[in-house]
């Protein structure tokens, strides 16, 4: 007998049988599956739903009830008398598994066996879930034999070939066709097609459906014999990989998708979703990304909605299948472009997967990559001997900058980033040290200091001038020549840099993944992402929480930044710290902290240093006075405000010559790093 609570769980899926089997009217109503209200020349429904969804009325043929009425009504069986066998076609068409029931089948009942994934086998699927025994997953009956002879028969009808399946896919799935004789030895429906479930033991076939090879009935084993219709394709639910699946409504959709090598699918045989939902849950640890490919009609958006809201709420990834415009199904998709459809599976297939493929069929990404110039983007650095070594700018790919404590890291990358974000390209700089007010302050001495040597000032008029980041934080702005200066450089400032650089001010617990999560977040405000500044790399590792060693936090920082410049093909720009070992001797690799993971995982190594002269460069006693000597003189004209060279050695570079070098002009006291001049001009005092 059926129990109280399948009773009560089968009353409630009203809706769901009615998808199963009926169609819906232009006004949005379920047609009748009675009388056909709705399906006339004006499409206009009577059928209509209690709002507790637990009854129907249909106004035409005035017959209504519960669930079990209609599906009563809709196979001429008796809703009381034939109680079991009505449930068990409702529990069928909803993909709901009844609890264990035993009955004489001689008298009009069924047998239905409760599995954790709800569904039977005649047989051990490649893996069964944990905890169930041989018997829990097996069911009686076995198809095989039909199958066998069908499969011989298939040459005599065109069907497949029609809907654009391939001998090879017809061979490997076993499709079949009844002709007159099979049709009375297994009393099935004669000129009509086979298509068997396997259980995923080679040979051994456990349920089949046939269809009329002129129209769209299917047919399927009686539920005394083969219970609830089981997936199609079901084994490919238990693959131990976390290649994606894709889900279809129909049969030879799945076996469209199917065509293509790397491609998988599993067919619901509907819009219900219960049946796919119930296999999952039962399969310990599923891990396979979902893409949902019901059909482009209402019903199938719907059921596409629907199953991802549930897949989300049970932590699987899914996504939606994007139909090629103008296609309702896979298979119309099939027959109108074969081409196209395989771009688009191995597109979708990519989004979850970019390693489970040959290079092959990554051709097509690659080549649309290219023809958008998503891999060309270029970002200009404005310093031109900078750009010239690193062969034009900055592209995707890690960039580490170096240099000994106090020596403009942080204002080169400033500059860098306030070049770009003026450049229109906008810029997350990602501040672990410094204030947004100090950074901002240092961004707006620069430009007093470059307004005046644009304006041709004297270094006295320069001086007197320009602001320093303090004059800047202090509002230290007595003369007239230093308001209007300023000012320019403030609303300069505002109108250009301003309007595409976001700083993020991360005292603590920013960390790598939480630079992942707000690169995310700007590209889904903004529609495009940010190119990242980190200040700096080593102040990510203490929001690491992890008991790993600071080496070990620093080669997963590391990595997750790589990763994140590849996967948003931006340039991702981190300054790091050095070693106090390399403070006395020329900059090399091995110079930055944890040098190790940064060595081999950064595209680009940068390192500042003074630019000394030849006879300053050594290990000799006469060398090291000279370069003592020359680094006072170097000091002591960056407290007067004058430039200075800088060398900025390229040390590894994937996109341009390693072991280069670009010399520039540094100004420590305004915050400007500069191409080099020859000579600093002279000219008269500004009349500001």
């Amino acid at each position: 007998m059926i129990d109280e609570q399948d009773k009560r769980a089968l009353k409630g899926s009203l809706s769901n049988y009615l998808q199963a089997i009926a169609g819906k009217s232009q006004g949005g109503k379920y047609n009748c599956p009675i009388c056909g209200s709705g399906t006339g020349k004006h499409h206009t429904s009577a059928f209509s739903i209690a709002p507790d969804g637990q009854s129907w009325k249909c106004f035409s043929c005035n017959a209504g009830g519960d669930v079990f009425e209609l599906a009563a009504l809709v196979n001429k069986l008796d809703s009381k008398g034939d109680f079991n066998k009505v449930a068990n076609i409702v529990a069928d068409a909803v993909g709901y598994n009844l609890q264990n029931t035993t009955s004489d089948a001689r008298k009009g009942t069924v047998t239905a066996t409760k599995t954790k994934t709800g569904i039977t086998y005649p047989t051990e699927p490649k893996s069964t879930p944990q905890g169930k025994s041989e018997s829990d997953t097996q069911n009686k009956a076995d198809f095989s034999q039909l199958v066998k002879e069908a499969a011989g028969n298939v040459s005599q009808t065109d069907y497949f070939i029609k809907r654009g399946l391939s001998a090879a896919t017809i061979e490997k799935h076993k499709l079949g066709y009844i002709t007159p004789e099979l049709a009375k030895k297994y009393g099935l429906q004669a000129n009509s097609v086979l298509i068997p479930y396997s259980t995923g033991k080679e040979g051994v076939y456990n349920y089949y459906i046939t269809r009329s090879t002129e129209g769209k009935e299917y047919r399927k084993p009686k539920a005394e014999t083969a219970g609830p219709e089981p997936l199609y394709n079901l084994p490919a639910l238990y693959e131990p990989t976390d290649a994606p699946l894709f889900v279809t409504e129909g049969q030879i959709d799945a076996l469209s998708i199917m065509e293509y090598e790397h491609a998988d699918a599993v067919a619901v045989g509907g819009v219900g979703i219960n049946k796919l939902l119930q296999a999952i849950e039962g399969i310990e640890g599923f891990q396979r990304p979902l893409i949902i490919a019901t059909d482009a009609d209402e019903r199938g958006k719907e059921t596409c909605r629907k199953l991802l809201h549930e897949l989300k709420g049970r932590a699987i990834k899914a996504a939606a299948y994007e139909h090629i415009d103008g296609y309702k199904d896979i298979n119309d998709e099939l027959n109108a472009d074969r081409d196209a459809l395989e771009r688009n599976i191995y597109r979708h297939i990519l989004q979850f997967d970019k390693n489970s493929l040959p290079a092959r069929y990554k051709m097509q990404e690659f080549l649309h990559r290219i023809k958008e110039g998503r891999n060309a983007k270029t970002y200009s650095t404005g310093l031109k001997a900078l750009d010239k070594a690193l062969n034009g700018g900055l592209r995707e790919g890690l960039y580490c900058i170096g240099a000994m404590s106090g020596f403009g890291k942080t204002t080169l990358v400033l500059q860098i980033a306030d070049t770009i974000a003026a450049a229109g390209d906008d810029v997350l700089y990602i501040s672990l040290e410094m204030s947004a007010d100090e950074l901002t302050a240092k961004s707006i001495s620069r430009r007093t200091y470059q307004q005046c040597i644009e304006y041709g000032a004297s270094r006295e008029s320069l001086l007197a001038v320009a602001r320093t980041t303090l004059d800047v934080l202090r509002c230290d702005i007595a003369t007239q020549a230093q308001s209007k200066t300023f000012m320019e450089a403030a609303t300069a400032y505002t109108e250009h840099e301003a309007k595409c650089l976001y700083i993020v001010e991360g005292m603590q617990g920013v960390n790598a993944s939480k630079v992942r999560q707000l690169v995310k977040q700007h590209q889904q405000r903004h529609g495009r992402p940010p190119v990242v500044f980190i200040d700096y790399m080593q102040l990510l590792t203490i929001a690491d929480t992890t008991q790993n060693t600071d080496k070990q936090k620093m080669d997963a920082a590391i990595k997750a930044l790589k990763d994140i410049s590849r996967d948003f093909k931006i340039p991702v720009v981190a300054i790091s710290s050095m070693n106090r070992a390399s403070y006395d001797g020329g900059l090399n690799m091995a110079s930055f902290k944890e040098s190790g993971n940064i060595e081999y995982t950064a595209d680009v190594l940068l390192a500042l240093e003074a630019a000394i002269p030849d006879d300053c460069k050594g290990d000799t006693k006469t060398a090291k006075e000279k370069r003592l000597e020359f680094f006072k003189k170097n000091n002591a004209r960056q407290r007067h405000g004058e430039p200075v060279k800088v060398d900025i050695k390229i040390l590894k570079c994937r996109t341009a010559a390693p072991f280069t070098t670009a010399t520039v002009d540094s100004c420590n006291m305004f915050n400007c790093f500069m191409d080099c001049r020859d000579e600093v001009k002279q000219v008269p005092k500004l009349k500001l």
